[in-house]
Formats: structure tokens, sequence, C-alpha cells
């Protein structure tokens, strides 16, 4: 998901993964939920008590920790906070006002998979998280399990349009949720808005974020960690495109 600038500076210390020539190193699932069981133990969110999510209070200890496990450098572990934006929208999920009833949800960028997580709960006729790191999506794995939900998961670059274009054929809901935190993908978001108008976005004030025009449907105002977002709350804006009329409050003929 997406990191604020003011704390970008504890999130970025570490280089890219292995070669890409190379296979990635992994953790089974034991090793990875006694990592997480430490650093960044399950817990309910602020707005969504229903599920439960890995949450670091501090990242630095979890990353280091992976790593050394690992025995490589890894990305920085986006997965491990409850970011505002996924929060808005899985409540918006479970409260039904976006609607996915029966429906095949797609989300991109998942981080945490908190979103994905309340599709699945909320009655979601099938549902895909994707995201680039592997260790997210075998969390979200793990998380599913603990929730007792059932999703599959697709690695995919945000950036990988033809990749995006792949996992969401076929989608009556996509949904992306903090996902902008760099220039590259403000402009990635903004060609998946472009491509699929009917999108639901949240956004929570990041730089480079551009709705293109979607009709904003709901604000809430989220209580994050100051040392993960360098601030006490975020205003989290959600947009859904009314254009194919197939969700909560742009529903119709």
């Amino acid at each position: 998901m997406s990191l604020s600038s003011s704390s970008s500076s504890s999130w970025s210390s570490s280089s890219s993964s292995s070669s890409a020539s190379e296979p990635p190193p992994s953790l089974s699932d034991s090793a990875l939920r006694a990592i997480m069981a430490i650093h960044a133990p399950a817990r309910p969110s602020p707005l969504v008590p229903e599920l439960t999510t890995s949450a670091a209070d501090d990242e630095l200890p979890l990353w280091m920790a992976l790593e050394a496990a690992l025995g490589c450098t890894i990305a920085a572990p986006f997965y491990a906070v409850a970011w505002p934006g996924a929060q808005v929208v899985a409540r918006a999920i479970l409260d039904g006002v976006i609607d996915v009833v029966g429906k095949r949800v797609v989300e991109v960028g998942c981080g945490s998979g908190l979103a994905s997580l309340a599709a699945a709960r909320a009655g979601a006729s099938h549902v895909t998280a994707t995201d680039i790191d592997p260790i997210a999506l075998q969390l979200v794995r793990c998380s599913a399990a603990d929730n007792g939900v059932v999703m599959d998961t697709a690695i995919v670059d945000i950036v990988d349009s033809a990749a995006v274009a792949g996992v969401v054929a076929g989608a009556d809901v996509i949904i992306a949720a903090d996902v902008v935190y760099n220039a590259a993908l403000g402009s990635a978001l903004a060609s998946i808005i472009d491509a699929h108008p009917d999108v639901v976005v949240a956004d929570s004030g990041r730089p480079f974020f551009d709705a293109r025009g979607l009709p904003l449907i709901l604000t809430r105002t989220v209580v994050v960690p100051f040392a993960v977002e360098g601030t006490r709350t975020r205003e989290v804006c959600v947009y859904q495109g009314p254009e194919k009329g197939r969700f909560g409050p742009f529903s119709g003929p």
C-alpha cells in the first residue's frame, strides 16, 4: 500500500530483493507466522473490528527480522500496516455502501489484503488479491485462513498495464486503496481509472494521486500510527465510478 513522505526514510533504507535471475527466497507459513507474531501480531484495525490483519507498531524490527530470516534484502513490508484507505474501503464494503455481494472482486496493490478480506466476508462470489510482493500475498493467504474466508492471490505489478488488464478481466468490482506513493504509481493508477472507470479508489492525501474525475462517494477521518505516517490522523476520500452502474449508491439499469 502507500506510505507518507514523512515516514519514507524509515521505509526506504533497504535495497531491492534478490536478482530476478534467481528464484526469490521464501519462508514457510509457520516461519512467517512466527516472525509476524513477534513484530506485527494479527489484530483488528480501528475501523474494521470484524477482521484481523498483521500490524506492526514499528516497521524496522519487522523488516530486519524478515531480512535476517531470508538471508537477503527485501522491499519494505508495506503489508504490515492496515492503511487508512483500505480501512475505509473495507468498512464501506462491510456496511454495504460498496456492494460486492455475488460479485467478482479484484484488488490491486492489496498490501495487508484488508479490503479483499472484507469483500470475501461480505459475500463476494470470488475475490482475487494482487500485489507485487510475494510475502504480502503469502501473508494475505494466512490472514484469509485466520479470518475464515477464501480468496485467490496473484503477483501483479500495478505499473504493468498488461498484467493488470489480465487480472481484472471479467471483474465486477476493482479496488485500489492507498496505492499511490510515487509518480510511477500515480501514473499507473490513472491508467487503471481511465481503462476501468467503474473502479473503487481510496486515497488518504498521498502525493501524485489523481482521481481523474471519479465521483467522490465518502470521506472519513482515520486515526493512524504516528510512527508510520508522521501524523495522527488522515482524511480518506473514496471515489467510485458510476459508468457501468454496478456499485452501491450508483446501482441502476
